[in-house]
């Protein structure tokens, strides 16, 4: 049964299956858009809502852009099977055009738009040509804008309106009105942000749901938003330092930044690989609210039989980006071929790299070794009759074309960069991890799996049968685990983010030990550990030595470092040092700092003197 979404956005939960998990509660799967087009991150998120549903746990795709083209998008989607026919696709302009809450009783009229106003633009929607929205501005304000979003009948649902301030016109002012069908202002918000998070907290009332954000952008504006009710995880699809940086020291991502600097806000950080997690826990510690849960991925229940395979073909799948490193992937399918091996490269997707790519192959001399296919829709029959997926990525995420070879017993020989294909590719057992860069180390392993069948085929097996991991089924329990672990420690974890730690004072002793002490303030929640915890900076493997207090007193915790200490930690570049909370079975690593208010920092120079910065 398919719902309109357009009408009662409670409705989806009508169709809750009989055998569905009683205890378990609703899920929205938040992004910000859905465009023409899009990418794997919006693939994951539309499967997953599919699965869930399936499976007993009533699900919805939430999205906040205003998109003229939505309902079209939409249709594509349920008419090529990417979105479930019983998961609504919910989008903040259809909500409000179709669901008015409630106008308290004193809210006052909607302000006329002057007539100095003048019409600039109006936005129709592309399914039915009906209004969307208009857009005014005001002769001789450059950035003053007023936007009216419409219902189908004609009348005002919202308002984004900026304009100069009260008192200094060079200095602009942001509101949006949420309007009632009868021209009342049901809401009043200061910012874009302020609006988003209002509609999903009305959502989560009608609906009774938990979050799940897939959306780096959302989860800037959505990391502040909390609900009495429901708990909130944010998929960290990718690595937290820019391309190319290093996981503990390097520049972090832009896009993750505030996602990053308010981990502690979630209930959950989901991850793709264990060495993402890894990673980010090295680097931020441990917040006992982080998750390893890969992205689904199906394959045929039985093995296709190995003599299908075609025994010279190695297939690439994926986007063609710089990251994906494709022109050194086409220069070591030219030395296999110079060697004398038969070999042919299908090389599946498209990009902007096309052109130098179709070059590249030019220049090598390479016409009749390399086929560009573009994007095609039977990915699973080509990966079942190649022997080899080669891949020379500068760096991964989680890799699905991994996962999918696999899955359909295609050989992979990846280079081992950070972070997916170390955690699927178990070297010379399902697949080939090769040093970056050695391209001779590919070759060989390309040409052992091309002129070895016996190999090849005992690998495909082993990868085929290692696939199981990541079937729809596992993942399902696994994410059911994360919501209900998140759960049961939301209120220890809401304890441990608002606990307030800083340095409280530092003595030295005549024998060159040193007291640090610590001050904390955890509310009424009871401490169940507590250590100070020393870690070599630049030494992501190296081990930490932590450090009991000796006592406390009023919230103050004294820890006697010894001169030593340094001597005992001697490969790293400095000494961190940490506190590690404890409240019941959950845990916070927590930087150790001064006073925000702290206007001058003490140090000593290299013969012992105290200075201050």
């Amino acid at each position: 049964m398919r719902h309109d979404p357009g009408t009662d956005f409670s409705n989806w939960l009508q169709g809750r299956p009989a055998d569905a998990r009683q205890s378990s509660r609703p899920v929205l799967m938040v992004t910000w858009s859905i465009q023409e087009g899009f990418g794997g991150m919006t693939a994951m998120c539309l499967k997953r809502a599919g699965l869930f549903h399936e499976r007993g746990i009533p699900s919805a795709v939430v999205t906040f852009d205003a998109n003229p083209d939505l309902a079209t998008i939409r249709t594509r989607l349920l008419e090529t099977g990417r979105l479930h026919s019983d998961v609504p696709l919910l989008n903040l302009h259809d909500f409000y055009a179709g669901h008015s809450p409630a106008r308290v009783q004193g809210q006052s009229p909607r302000r006329a738009r002057g007539s100095e106003w003048v019409e600039s633009a109006r936005t129709l929607h592309s399914h039915d040509g009906s209004l969307f929205y208009v857009d005014y501005r005001l002769p001789r304000h450059e950035t003053a804008a007023i936007r009216e979003y419409h219902r189908s009948d004609g009348t005002i649902y919202l308002i984004d309106s900026t304009l100069p301030a009260d008192g200094d016109a060079a200095v602009d002012s942001r509101t949006l009105e949420l309007v009632a069908p009868d021209g009342h202002v049901i809401a009043t918000l200061g910012s874009p942000g302020k609006l988003y998070r209002r509609f999903l907290t009305d959502l989560v009332d009608l609906a009774h749901a938990d979050v799940v954000v897939d959306s780096k952008y959302s989860a800037g504006f959505l990391w502040s938003w909390k609900h009495p009710e429901a708990v909130k995880l944010v998929n960290f699809h990718s690595t937290h330092v820019a391309a190319g940086q290093d996981p503990l020291t390097g520049k972090l991502s832009t896009a993750h930044q505030k996602i990053i600097q308010n981990r502690d806000a979630w209930d959950g950080i989901t991850f793709l690989t264990e060495s993402q997690r890894t990673a980010f826990v090295r680097r931020f510690g441990e917040t006992s609210n982080t998750f390893v849960i890969s992205n689904p991925v199906d394959g045929p229940r039985t093995l296709p039989a190995f003599d299908d395979r075609k025994p010279n073909s190695v297939i690439h799948v994926g986007r063609f980006t710089k990251g994906k490193n494709i022109g050194e992937l086409l220069e070591i399918v030219k030395k296999v071929a110079t060697a004398g091996i038969p070999i042919h490269l299908d090389l599946v997707g498209d990009g902007d790299q096309r052109p130098e790519l179709e070059a590249k192959v030019r220049q090598l001399g390479a016409e009749d070794l390399v086929t560009f296919h573009g994007h095609v829709n039977d990915v699973g029959q080509r990966l079942h009759r190649a022997r080899v997926l080669l891949l020379c990525s500068k760096f991964e995420g989680q890799s699905l074309a991994i996962l999918e070879a696999q899955a359909h017993g295609c050989v992979p020989v990846a280079y081992d960069v950070d972070f997916g294909p170390r955690d699927v590719i178990e070297n010379r057992r399902n697949g080939f991890l090769v040093p970056f860069g050695e391209q001779e180390t590919a070759v060989q392993a390309v040409t052992s799996l091309l002129a070895d069948a016996s190999l090849c085929e005992a690998m495909s097996t082993q990868g085929f049968n290692d696939s199981v991991h990541f079937r729809s089924d596992v993942i399902f329990e696994k994410w059911m685990e994360a919501l209900d672990t998140a759960r049961a420690n939301r209120a220890g974890r809401d304890a441990l983010t608002a606990a307030n730690v800083r340095i409280a004072g530092i003595k030295f002793h005549p024998d060159g030990d040193m007291d640090l002490e610590v001050y904390v303030e955890t509310g009424e929640a009871n401490l169940s550990g507590l250590c100070l915890q020393s870690r070599q900076r630049g030494i992501p493997d190296g081990d930490g030595i932590e450090i009991q207090p000796h006592h406390g007193d009023d919230s103050v915790f004294h820890f006697r470092l010894p001169a030593d200490l340094r001597a005992q930690q001697p490969a790293g570049d400095a000494l961190d040092l940490n506190l590690v909370l404890g409240i019941g079975s959950m845990t916070r690593t927590i930087r150790l700092g001064a006073s925000p208010s702290m206007q001058t920092t003490p140090y000593f120079t290299v013969y012992g003197n105290l200075s201050l910065k």
